[in-house]
């Protein structure tokens, strides 16, 4: 026996590829939860740098349920309906309190283009995650 793999057992493999990998909206989704965890760390650190302790801990607030959905984004699994539910309950609470925390330290015009960002995110993931492909590849059925 030798390391050789037969076309049979290279179709094998490429069929269990296929059940983990994940769909492109699914996918999507997850990148847009993790550029929206990143963006919201860093405009907390510009915060604090900027503007001092108090507008970084506003900024903090706004951002706190895209650090949770990054965290839950990163266990998308086929199959994981609950993971699912839980990463779009994250995206809504994450637009309305991004839209909802306006600390007093922080100017309107960062303020605003945080909240644009934020809502814009948000909308992103729950619509890639609505999508037929990511609900099939979750185990949603119609």
């Amino acid at each position: 026996m030798g390391a050789e793999s037969s076309d049979d057992d290279l179709a094998v493999a490429e069929r269990l590829w296929a059940l983990t990998e994940l769909p492109g909206p699914a996918r999507e989704a997850r990148e847009a939860a993790w550029g929206l965890a990143g963006f919201g760390l860093a405009y907390t650190a510009l915060m604090g740098l900027m503007l001092g302790g108090e507008a970084a801990g506003g900024a903090a607030i706004q951002f706190l349920f895209s650090w949770l959905l990054a965290l839950v984004a990163g266990g998308f699994t086929r199959g994981a309906s609950g993971v699912r539910i839980l990463a779009l309950t994250l995206a809504l609470a994450q637009a309305v309190v991004g839209w909802q925390t306006h600390p007093l330290d922080v100017p309107f015009a960062q303020w605003i283009v945080a909240v644009l960002y934020s809502l814009g995110a948000s909308i992103v993931i729950v619509y890639q995650l609505t999508r037929p492909e990511a609900k099939h590849w979750f185990d949603i059925q119609p």
